[in-house]
Order: C-alpha cells, then sequence, then structure tokens
C-alpha cells in the first residue's frame, strides 16, 4: 500500500516537472531557428536585405534568420506557404508590397492579404526605378515613348513578374500615354535587373539596391528615366523626374514588411518585433544598409497596419480605376 503511494507521488511529481520542463522549453522562444520565405528572386534587394538582417539577428533574438528563397507565380508561390505555414513563429516572411499589394487585384493570388497574414515589422522601402543601360538611345522617358509609338511592342522592358509591381508600371505608361511596350516577366525583380544589364531587354526595373544601381547610375552605366516616388529622389540629387511629373500615374515602394501567419501567438511577435527593432540600432545593421543606398524605416504597431491595408486599398481603386478586371 505504501509503495504504491510512492509511485503515485512520484509519477505525480515527475509529470509535474516534465510540464515544468515542457513550459519552460515554450517559454524560452525561439529555441530554434525563424525561417523567412521570400516571395522573390534571388538577388533581389529583397534577398538582399533578408541577408543583411540576418547577419545581425542572432545578437538580439538568440536564434538565426534562414532566409528562403520561394519565388515564381508573380508572389503566389511563397506568399500561399506562408499562409500554409504553421502559425508558431518560426516561419515568417520578408513580404513585397507586390505581392500582397497589387497581384491581389489582378488575379486569384490564393490568398487575402488582410486576413491571412500578420504585418508586424517594417524594415524600410524605396520608389521603382526605370532605367535602361547608357548605350541606349533614349534619353529620358519621353524619347523612350516617341519610340514607343513608332515602334508598337518592339520595345521590351523587363519586370518582376506578372502582375507585380513593376508590370503595373508598364501598364500605367501603355494606358498614359497609348504605346505598347514588350512585357518580358521574371521570377523576382534581381533576374528582372540582370536581364537589362545584360542586354537581353532593352529597359528594366530597379530600386537603388538592385544590382547597384544608384552607384551605376552615378558613374554614368546606367540612365535613369523616371522615378515612382511622390517628389523626386535626393539620392540622385532631385534630378530626375517621377512618373507623375511625365503624366503617368505610377507611384510604387518596393516595401520590406517582415509578416505572420495568421493565428500566431502575439507573444512572439512581440518577441520578433521586439529583437527586430533592437537590430534596426545596431552600426552594422545601418551600415550595411547604406551600403545598398538606402537607410532603416522601422515602424511596427498600429501605424504599420494601417499603412498596410492602405496600400492595399489604394492600389484595389487605381485597378478599379483602370478599369480592370481580376482574373481567376
Amino acid at each position: 500500500m505504501y509503495k504504491s503511494k510512492v509511485f503515485v507521488y512520484l509519477s505525480v511529481l515527475v509529470l509535474a516537472v516534465f510540464f515544468t520542463i515542457v513550459g519552460s522549453a515554450d517559454a524560452k522562444y525561439p529555441n530554434k531557428p525563424i525561417k523567412v520565405i521570400l516571395a522573390t528572386g534571388a538577388g533581389g534587394s529583397h534577398d538582399m536585405h533578408c541577408r543583411a538582417v540576418a547577419s545581425v539577428i542572432h545578437e538580439h533574438l538568440g536564434q538565426p534568420f534562414l532566409c528562403t528563397v520561394r519565388g515564381g507565380g508573380g508572389g503566389k508561390i511563397g506568399m500561399t506557404a506562408l499562409k500554409r505555414s504553421k502559425p508558431d513563429g518560426y516561419t515568417i516572411a520578408l513580404g513585397s508590397g507586390s505581392h500582397f499589394a497589387i497581384a491581389p487585384h489582378a488575379r486569384n493570388m490564393g490568398f487575402d492579404p488582410k486576413t491571412d497574414f500578420i504585418p508586424f515589422f517594417q524594415v524600410n522601402y524605396a520608389p521603382f526605378l526605370l532605367v535602361v543601360r547608357s548605350e541606349k538611345p533614349w534619353k529620358n522617358l519621353q524619347d523612350l515613348l516617341d519610340d514607343a509609338k513608332k515602334r508598337p511592342g518592339k520595345i521590351s522592358i523587363s519586370s518582376n513578374g506578372a502582375w507585380g509591381s513593376s508590370h503595373l508600371g508598364i501598364l500605367q505608361m501603355m494606358r498614359a500615354k497609348n504605346v505598347k511596350f514588350k512585357h518580358v516577366p521574371f521570377r523576382g525583380g534581381g533576374k528582372a535587373w540582370q536581364a537589362m544589364w545584360g542586354g537581353h531587354v532593352d529597359a528594366g526595373w530597379a530600386n537603388v539596391t538592385t544590382g547597384g544601381t544608384l552607384s551605376r547610375v552615378k558613374r554614368g552605366q546606367l540612365r535613369l528615366l523616371a522615378t515612382a516616388s511622390e517628389e523626386r529622389m535626393k539620392e540622385f540629387g532631385k534630378k530626375y523626374p517621377t512618373f507623375r511629373e511625365l503624366g503617368v500615374d505610377y507611384i510604387y515602394k518596393s516595401w520590406r514588411v517582415f509578416m505572420a501567419p495568421k493565428g500566431t501567438p502575439n507573444d512572439r511577435i512581440e518577441v520578433l518585433k521586439t529583437a527586430l527593432h533592437k537590430a534596426a540600432k545596431s552600426k552594422t545593421l545601418k551600415k550595411l544598409i547604406k551600403r545598398f543606398g538606402e537607410s532603416l524605416a522601422p515602424l511596427s504597431g498600429p501605424e504599420l497596419r494601417k499603412a498596410y491595408d492602405s496600400e492595399i486599398d489604394f492600389y484595389g481603386n487605381l485597378f478599379k480605376k483602370m478599369g480592370y478586371k481580376k482574373k481567376k
């Protein structure tokens, strides 16, 4: 009788210790690396920014970020993977406005950006640029448009994917100026830029990070035709016009936002957010981002949520104004 009581007591004690250990293990989130999905292509600005953050995040989180490229389908493959991932804080994404704000209005992406994801930390953003190699004949955007009118569909422009942000820029130029370009989509901005730089297409899109665009423009290797910014960019001495100045209603910032699938515990998101804010203050990360020609613009909480929803609504209204019907 005594032995059986002791056995029961020890069994209860062992179970109590076990659940205490399990509980404390859960409390020590994260206890393994965090997978970061990139729905963009390898070598693009999102890939570069993810790896820059990954180089310092371990100091503040205790675990590394594993940047994982899942490009293709105009962002559908990577974002769908995020939606289907277990909401435990061990799979997140570095999202692009091209995928969560633009593409869902153009075709069925298999997710609802407002309800399927939780945006929790903005790294920064950078406007898109339309560039050509310096040996090309067009000195400015008007030259390109005039040539496109003379040779409909002959001038090729690469993009970061069908119905992505740069594809929208091409559509807006064609719509506003009644011209026709040959659209050449790629899996991500990095490959689209490489096609332009390699001479496989006539023009391409970039931001200041992609392929060292900022320095190449300043050295005269690339010619910047127009910027998708609200105002002329100070990075280029406010020398180059915006699309809106030239009569094309196109504004786009290459947005880098960390996102989690819906259902991810808020306390784990807070852990990630806190670590990212600390990383954003580090001299190492600031120096890395500065090398890209950019700066950090950390944002989180209600302000980020408001900006995220506004971006989605802005492009939804733009598509309606353009008269485009969503493709299935």
